[in-house]
């Protein structure tokens, strides 16, 4: 179920021509996860996110209270994200991975204090990722930094997207980390003082 889930959640962004065929009668976009073989509802399936009769799952991701900030990285390079791991995890709670269709489903319930993505993903394209992670109102707030080369670092700076708020150069140093950090992560105290003077 979960491969129908993340290919639906793609397909939001895939050119694809608009297929009025299915009504609200329609079978179940989900009864294929329990063995359907059916034509119409593969079809369901993958009319789920194009035709009028939408349905969306209702995952809605969630900031819990913690005890440390909570920290993402996405990066299909092994050595960065256990450099990184070994950087944070003392201050940090730290949850990497380096495949995005897990990344994404982990977004789908949990709202991180800061996610870290290369910017040039392998097994799926980081532009995909980001336009995926805007359809979360949740995770609106929530800074993105760019992870790359320090080659395509130049050559990026000034254009990043619009819901990415910073890079840093691979491999990550101290003291480069530190200053993402010190900008983008704020103190419960922090968040309460700005909320209170907004009001």
């Amino acid at each position: 179920m979960e491969d129908d889930l993340f290919s639906q959640l793609s397909s939001l962004f895939e050119d694809k021509p608009k297929d009025n065929t299915l009504g609200f009668g329609a079978t179940s976009i989900f009864s294929d996860a329990v063995g359907s073989t059916s034509a119409s509802t593969d079809a369901a399936s993958d009319d789920m996110f194009n035709a009028d009769n939408i349905i969306v799952p209702d995952y809605k991701p969630v900031k819990a209270k913690r005890e440390k900030k909570l920290i993402m990285i996405l990066d299909d390079d092994f050595g960065t994200l256990d450099l990184m791991k070994i950087y944070l995890q003392r201050d940090y709670e730290v949850v990497t991975f380096d495949n995005p269709k897990n990344a994404i489903f982990y977004l789908n319930s949990t709202v991180p204090d800061l996610i870290f993505i290369d910017c040039y993903l392998n097994v799926m394209n980081t532009k995909r990722v980001l336009e995926i992670i805007c359809t979360y109102k949740e995770l609106s707030d929530t800074p993105i930094i760019y992870l790359a080369e320090s080659s395509e670092s130049s050559a990026m700076l000034g254009k990043l997207p619009d819901n990415v708020s910073d890079i840093i150069d691979r491999p990550v140093k101290r003291g480069d980390l530190q200053r993402i950090l010190d900008t983008y992560i704020k103190d419960d105290e922090t968040e309460e003082a700005g909320s209170d003077e907004g009001n």
